[in-house]
């Protein structure tokens, strides 16, 4: 199971605070190109919308990201 939305260690992710190496390469890209979205727009409604698509990503992959994600968290 992906964790909730609410669970602060997203923010972390989008943000690139923390840098987590996914086997497949994607997991990466998606949080290399929120971290980018958040860094040109700080503002809470951007890193809510990177949040929320970060989920959904992990959410749609998730028997590929799971195990991998869950170390993060």
């Amino acid at each position: 199971m992906i964790p909730s939305k609410n669970n602060p260690k997203w923010a972390a992710l989008v943000r690139g605070d923390i840098k987590p190496t996914f086997r497949v390469f994607a997991g990466n890209m998606m949080l290399g190109q929120c971290a980018r979205k958040v860094k040109a727009d700080p503002s809470a409604q951007t890193l809510q919308a990177c949040i929320d698509e970060a989920h959904a990503f992990f959410c749609k992959y998730e028997n590929l990201y799971k195990d991998e994600l869950l170390a993060y968290f």
